[in-house]
């Protein structure tokens, strides 16, 4: 296995695969915040409609941040078309 080098010296794979991981993590956090200040607000009486026109995202964003469920059917067919990284694949 190859290592980076960085300015401040020796950044090993497993360190750079981390950035992505921490991103994507702190990405899904924020979707999940996202969605239930949506849902709270269809709770509090505003309609999917409203929703659309004041966030600009589209009908199918505010219809996927309304039912968590959907969201996760897509996220589960998303996961099973990703080819499998090469550490899967000698596994």
């Amino acid at each position: 296995m190859a290592n980076l080098v960085w300015h401040s010296g020796e950044v090993k794979e497993a360190e750079i695969k981390a950035i992505a991981t921490d991103y994507e993590e702190a990405a899904e956090r924020l979707l999940e915040e996202r969605d239930a200040k949506l849902r709270a607000a269809v709770d509090a009486g505003w309609k999917q409609a409203d929703l659309v026109r004041i966030t600009g995202y589209s009908r199918e964003t505010i219809r996927q941040a309304l039912n968590p469920e959907i969201r996760a059917q897509l996220r589960a067919r998303r996961a099973a078309k990703r080819p499998a990284s090469s550490e899967e694949k000698t596994a």
